[in-house]
């Protein structure tokens, strides 16, 4: 570099006017210095010179106007430190780094524009080096020094912003490293790698975004270590055709597809990594992709890992947890090896093996899962070895044709275990032993089934819902496909069919109708008008506030108002800590675990307990308060419990009843609409009451006292489970009854 930096100031004599002025005059090898200020202009770097801003960084911003070409690298070394690049329009190229060219950002800001590093035009293919054998910490010194393929671009420290269609894209053989370096606000992917080009990132963060954070094409290899993925409207990380990816020590949170999905013949490596929150799986491959997991954790979302691939994928020593859906998902062709994986608390199956399934299972434990833990489909062959599961109603459920191998598997704490050589408990070690061929037909209800029973049909978990889009798909969106989206009309059909609630559902169908003018109006451009969302259920037991509470959800979500749309219901102990301190965090993982959905607390009033001065609810609300502004878009908050109760509850704290501004009653079942409701679960069990007992049905209800420990739907629900029980005594002592007889519920079946 020269001694004297050229220096850049409009106002001062002896230096130059713009900064195209001083390239024009520097030296290979030159520091520019810019006095602060805007410059509306763009410019090429034909030489290595370095631009800086005279008063420390952010002082100095470069403004494209409209219509002109990108700022432009075309030469090795080049370096920017410290400025603010900001295009005229997200959607075109906004920085340019040509091939056998460099450059290096530091404490940049690049916004309303995207970065485009090219490949070379004398291209020459690299050998293809498995992304495990590419050296991560390489800081592509040397190939900004000297460039001898595609453009070369290193970022440290620098963001990226409010690009559309994508932030950074790496085109042919480019090469680039992204360290401490944030991408926010893109209306699409936030870094697209296509040909055979590289990228190293470490601590990068993608924040939000419309697309996928990260997209891999081609043959392109992508290598991340401690970086965060958060809130992508598609995929954390997409990998197509013959790319590769790797994740070291990385998190991808809350995206609306999946955390990580691989197409094609894609591979990728995640190790020591976290995928949390997926709407559909944290890991998804597809036709002959092949993942390799190595201490993984995959929790919460639909599914965990889900696998559609003919290829064998390896998964060592991860854990699955939380989910809606199944734990471990295989589909025909499936053929993975698993050892020492860990499945807990799935809402349906730990393990789901589908049909024409194989796939190995060495040493895996699967905990407490809402459906038998084990589920081997019609002609699937798996093998399980050493295998545990614990605390579930069920171990294995075999469909027909089914190829199961089980070798020393053990069943712990299980209500009715059905793995081969098991009695209760484990058992001495046994010989390879196939699975029973059958499934039973009678389930138990799923985890899905409304606590308060006899509304209506059980709330199904929350369907993913899809990424609003506006205008055409770009290129960069070719190979995305989006889940099935629910259907606002078949949501409010559902509403509908609920027994009663007459009142509740005019109210939800008015919300619906006024946030779809919000919609409208944010789509638009336009102000949204000011709006709570949150809500007050008024009304006493069993009177469906928890069912109505979960469709609210599914409703928000399917008109984009809420990512998820899933419910998590708490009360004051799930809230309120046992000593100083412990509170606020207490009710702060409750909320965070309700983002992109609704958090329901169930007796609220419980956290403002009468004729008590110094109570640590009073703390949990307050720290509610602040997290429901701060998070305003993110999770409706609904308060139920008794209609008395509840005004006290809002009138304990003022800033509940600012954002609590409206109230819904839950009004109590008459005799009618309880008889209904028995026979809504009768339907669904495949019971039928006769027309006598439908008649004594309405007289018994009716008869019932409607005092405090009257349970509207409970009380409907648990009397159908009498009539079910006393029925079971009487058709049992007839010798080879009829069908009929089996499923009618008679006057005699109503408790004494």
């Amino acid at each position: 570099m020269t001694d004297e930096p050229i220096r850049v100031a409009p106002r001062t004599r002896g230096a130059h006017r713009t900064i195209a002025e001083a390239l024009a005059a520097a030296q290979a090898g030159a520091v520019i210095s810019i006095a602060p200020g805007e410059y509306a202009e763009t410019f090429r770097l034909a030489r290595r010179v370095t631009l800086l801003p005279q008063a420390g960084d952010g002082s100095v911003t470069v403004a494209l106007p409209p219509g002109v070409g990108p700022l432009t690298v075309a030469a090795p070394d080049c370096r920017m430190r410290g400025l603010v690049l900001r295009g005229a329009d997200p959607a075109e190229a906004l920085l340019w780094v040509e091939d056998a060219s460099g450059l290096t950002l530091e404490d940049c800001v690049v916004t309303h524009g995207r970065v485009e590093v090219l490949g070379s035009r004398n291209f020459v293919p690299r050998p293809e080096v498995p992304v495990g054998s590419i050296p991560l910490d390489n800081d592509l010194s040397a190939e900004l020094a000297d460039p001898t393929a595609g453009g070369v671009l290193v970022t440290r420290r620098t963001r990226l912003r409010a690009a559309r269609h994508t932030a950074l894209h790496l085109t042919g053989d480019a090469l680039a490293r992204l360290d401490d370096t944030a991408i926010e606000g893109v209306e699409g992917i936030g870094v697209a790698v296509s040909g055979q080009a590289v990228l190293r990132a470490d601590q990068l963060r993608v924040h939000g975004g419309s697309g996928s954070a990260l997209r891999a094409r081609d043959s392109s290899r992508v290598l991340l270590r401690g970086s965060g993925l958060f809130g992508a409207g598609r995929n954390g990380v997409l990998v197509q055709d013959t790319a590769e990816a790797l994740l070291t020590d990385c998190r991808v949170e809350n995206p609306a597809r999946s955390g990580v999905r691989l197409d094609h013949t894609a591979r990728a490596e995640i190790n020591e990594s976290t995928l949390a929150g997926a709407r559909l799986s944290g890991v998804e491959v597809r036709d002959q992709a092949r993942v390799m997991a190595r201490g993984a954790r995959v929790t919460g979302g639909e599914t965990g890992v889900r696998l559609r691939s003919s290829e064998e994928s390896l998964i060592f020593h991860c854990t699955v947890t939380g989910q809606q859906g199944n734990g471990v998902e295989l589909a025909a062709g499936a053929a993975p090896r698993l050892r020492g994986v860990r499945v807990a608390r799935s809402g349906k199956h730990g393990v789901f093996v589908g049909e024409g399934a194989q796939g190995t299972f060495d040493h895996c434990d699967v905990i407490a899962s809402a459906l038998p833990a084990l589920h081997v489909a019609r002609d699937a062959a798996p093998r399980f070895r050493g295998c545990r599961v614990f605390d579930s109603a069920h171990d294995l459920g075999v469909e027909a044709g089914a190829q199961a191998v089980f070798e020393n598997c053990v069943a712990i704490n299980v209500g009715s275990p059905r793995l081969p050589g098991m009695d209760r408990g484990s058992g001495p070690e046994q010989p390879p032993t196939r699975g029973p061929g059958h499934d039973p037909r009678r389930k138990g209800p799923g985890p899905e089934q409304d606590r308060e029973g006899g509304r209506g049909p059980a709330a199904a978990a929350p369907t993913p819902k899809a990424s609003a889009e506006s205008g055409a798909r770009s290129s960069e969106d070719e190979y995305e496909d989006g889940p099935t989206q629910e259907s606002l009309p078949e949501l409010l059909a559902e509403l509908d069919e609920l027994v009663g609630l007459d009142g509740v559902k005019r109210d939800v169908g008015g919300l619906v109708k006024l946030m779809q003018t919000v919609r409208m109006r944010q789509e638009a451009g336009l102000p949204a008008p000011p709006l709570s969302r949150h809500l007050v259920f008024a009304g006493n037991p069993g009177t469906g506030k928890t069912t109505v509470a979960r469709l609210y959800g599914r409703l928000l979500s399917a008109l984009g108002l809420l990512s998820r749309g899933h419910l998590i219901e708490v009360d004051r102990s799930a809230l309120v800590g046992e000593y100083i301190g412990h509170t606020g965090p207490k009710t702060t993982e409750a909320f965070q675990q309700a983002m992109g959905g609704v958090l329901f607390i169930d007796e609220a009033y419980a956290l403002t307990p009468p004729g008590v001065a110094q109570d640590f609810g009073s703390e949990a609300i307050a720290t509610l308060v602040k997290l429901m502004e701060d998070h305003r878009d993110e999770v409706v908050v609904i308060a139920a419990g008794y209609p008395g109760d509840m005004n006290r509850f809002i009138a304990s704290n003022p800033g509940l009843a600012s954002r609590f501004t409206r109230s819904l009653t839950f009004a109590d079942y008459s005799t009618d609409e309880l008889v209904r409701i028995v026979e809504h679960n009768a339907r669904k069990h495949r019971y039928q009451l006769t027309d006598n007992a439908r008649k004594a049905l309405g007289g018994y209800i009716g008869a019932i006292p409607r005092g405090e420990g009257f349970g509207n739907g409970r009380t409907a629900r648990q009397l159908f489970q009498q009539m079910t029980e006393r029925q079971a005594m009487r058709v049992a002592e007839l010798t080879d009854p009829e069908a009929d007889a089996l499923m009618s519920l008679t006057e005699e079946d109503l408790p004494g």
